[in-house]
């Protein structure tokens, strides 16, 4: 079942412009991930050099993200109520789509009977008491009931993901993080970059220098 929109939700006032550059997953055959081993500590996320601000022009939502990177906004009119759904992508230099960021909207298959193993997890600040459940970064790994394949996904979920047996990204409650009243957001690293052969390559790409910097982009949403 695709999550399309949070319709229901009230357009909020539109944020302050800009002012500076405006602006899924993947299966694997590979054995179940195991969760991080209680007492191991996930890498913390290493704040880039220099970082650039991207704010929402339709509501009140900002990030940060390296300044050699990009980041394109697209905003579609969804007709309920005024409400608007809004896209910030992100890319690397090379002009690779690394990251987007969704706004009453997610395009997230979800409620497929999995496993989840939660392989790294961080509360967002700046989220804060905005969301109506507490936002998080997240990155975990989920097997399949059935056909047992694996997919991984780097994101923002209401609330600190659980191991164990589920619905695949929480279902469609658990999909995007809540702001009051007023929108919904959702977020996710590119599928393309979420392919792992074996989850020991998932644990070795979460080291590396583009994982930390798509987890500071995530734990640098802020409402405002």
């Amino acid at each position: 079942m695709a999550l399309l929109a949070a319709g229901a939700l009230a357009a909020c006032s539109a944020a302050a412009p800009a002012d500076e550059a405006q602006p899924e997953r993947t299966t694997s055959g590979a054995a179940p991930p195991s969760s991080a081993a209680t007492g191991s500590r996930a890498p913390t996320a290493t704040a880039p050099a220099a970082l650039k601000i991207h704010r929402f022009t339709t509501h009140t939502l900002s990030f940060r993200y390296p300044a050699e990177w990009s980041v394109g906004a697209e905003v579609v009119p969804m007709g309920v109520q005024g409400v608007q759904r809004e896209t910030a992508t992100v890319r690397d230099p090379s002009g690779r789509v690394v990251l987007s960021v969704f706004v009453n909207w997610s395009p997230q298959d979800v409620g497929t009977a999995v496993t989840r193993a939660v392989l790294d997890a961080e509360a967002i600040p700046g989220l804060g008491s905005a969301a109506v459940s507490p936002g998080y970064y997240a990155f975990y790994a989920e097997t399949a009931e059935g056909s047992g394949a694996v997919s991984y996904a780097m994101t923002i979920t209401p609330g600190r993901p659980v191991d164990g047996p589920g619905q695949s990204r929480g279902g469609p409650s658990d999909a995007v993080v809540r702001i009051g009243d007023q929108y919904a957001v959702a977020a996710d690293v590119s599928p393309e970059i979420m392919q792992f052969p074996h989850p020991v390559d998932a644990r070795t790409w979460l080291a590396s220098e583009e994982a930390q910097k798509l987890k500071t982009i995530l734990l640098s949403l802020t409402v405002f």
